[in-house]
């Protein structure tokens, strides 16, 4: 499953590459598929990243708690999630 989350800085200062290499020191199996910068305003940049799960119960509030734990993270959004076709796994 992949799940689409948008992620705001604590403080401006931190840059979205900061963000994602603190999620991957938190939890290192955490497979971030895509991420892009969106600046916001007065230098304020989000990270939007996609992050591929497990479709079983319980992953979607794990990766959350995850994203939370970071003392990096302000505010986060999940902007949509969507299974894999049979194909897109291998």
């Amino acid at each position: 499953m992949i799940v689409r989350v948008k992620i705001m800085p604590k403080e401006a200062e931190i840059k979205p590459q900061q963000i994602l290499d603190d999620l991957k020191k938190i939890h290192p199996s955490v497979e971030i598929r895509n991420f892009r910068e969106e600046p916001i305003a007065f230098g304020l940049v989000a990270l939007i990243a996609d992050f591929l799960i497990n479709d079983e119960a319980g992953q979607m509030d794990k990766l959350e708690e995850e994203i939370r734990s970071s003392d990096l993270v302000g505010e986060f959004e999940t902007l949509g999630a969507s299974r894999l076709s049979t194909q897109m796994k291998k």
